[in-house]
């Protein structure tokens, strides 16, 4: 007998509880189905279930081959659909969860432009900073600076992103451009105190302690002072995206740089894999890279990859 239509049957009856039901929803007689339970016990020499004339008892056995067998048909699913993956339309929900504050808003606009590429992906999206939040596995998907390590987790680098220098027109019209990173103490510099770094911004080259009178542990507060002609802002390239296109801000010192920050993707290790994950993930990639926003890109064998960074 086929041991994959004997597995196909045994789950149906544990689902079912009947070997009728069974039957009728396997569109075969029951007395196939009672051949196919008796050689997949004599096969892997085990009792699965107790029959009696009123119910159908699974075994410890039984619930030990049933978990096993539900696994291994997931895994053939996934097969198909990487075997054939433009004959799959996706579709489903992605549960993401978004630690990394100041990314929040390009990663939105990210996933409002994947989902119009793939209708039938659903996003539901939770923000949060309690990195705790991602050991309860109640997600798809997170989105982090953590490089956490789990037995039940799957953390994969997805790309690198540094800090840089960001004013707005009016705070250079109003207190001029700052030529080199010796010039930032003398500036009105905002500060983030979410990071532990407070008045030291981190470069390359070397560590600048800067002043300023606008303190906040949220980057879209001191996005907003920056917009608004405060200070000068340090932050990653992404999270003022959108005011950099607007012309709302520009960067100050380009030619100055600062020390990697990784982006981490985590997914329980059971659907680590799923197409659409992958899929979402290559996308926040792909554009991250077109728009220049990653510094480095995750190794292609990690996560499925298709772009060459060098492109």
């Amino acid at each position: 007998m086929n041991m994959l239509s004997c597995l196909k049957g045994f789950i149906a009856t544990v689902d079912c509880k009947s070997f009728s039901k069974a039957s009728q929803k396997l569109y075969i007689s029951p007395s196939k189905l009672s051949k196919q339970i008796t050689w997949l016990e004599g096969e892997l020499k085990v009792t699965l279930f107790i029959r009696s004339t009123t119910r159908l008892i699974v075994t410890e056995s039984g619930h030990r081959l049933y978990e096993k067998a539900l696994r291994l048909f997931e895994q053939l699913e996934l097969i198909k659909k990487i075997a054939t993956p433009d004959q799959v339309e996706l579709k489903g929900t992605i549960k993401l969860y978004l630690t990394v504050t100041p990314a929040i808003p390009y990663l939105t606009s990210l996933c409002i432009e994947f989902m119009r590429q793939y209708p039938k992906i659903y996003l539901d999206i939770n923000v949060g900073s309690d990195t705790k939040e991602l050991y309860s596995s109640a997600f798809d998907l997170a989105i982090s600076f953590e490089d956490l390590k789990h037995s039940k987790l799957v953390c994969k680098k997805l790309f690198s992103i540094q800090r840089n220098v960001f004013a707005s027109p009016g705070y250079i019209a109003q207190h001029g451009l700052p030529q080199t990173i010796d010039e930032l103490p003398k500036h009105n510099c905002l500060i983030n105190s979410l990071y532990g770094l407070q008045n030291k911004w981190v470069f390359n080259k070397k560590i600048i302690h800067v002043s300023g009178n606008f303190k906040s542990n949220n980057a879209g507060v001191l996005k907003q002072a920056a917009v608004a002609n405060v200070g000068l802002l340090w932050a990653p390239y992404f999270s003022v995206y959108e005011e950099i296109k607007n012309e709302k801000l520009i960067q100050v010192l380009p030619h100055e740089s600062s020390p990697d920050i990784n982006l981490y993707a985590i997914s329980p290790k059971s659907i680590a894999d799923e197409q659409k994950i992958n899929l979402l993930l290559n996308y926040f990639c792909e554009k991250a890279l077109s728009e220049k926003i990653a510094t480095s890109f995750i190794d292609k064998h990690n996560l499925k990859i298709n772009t060459n960074p060098e492109n």
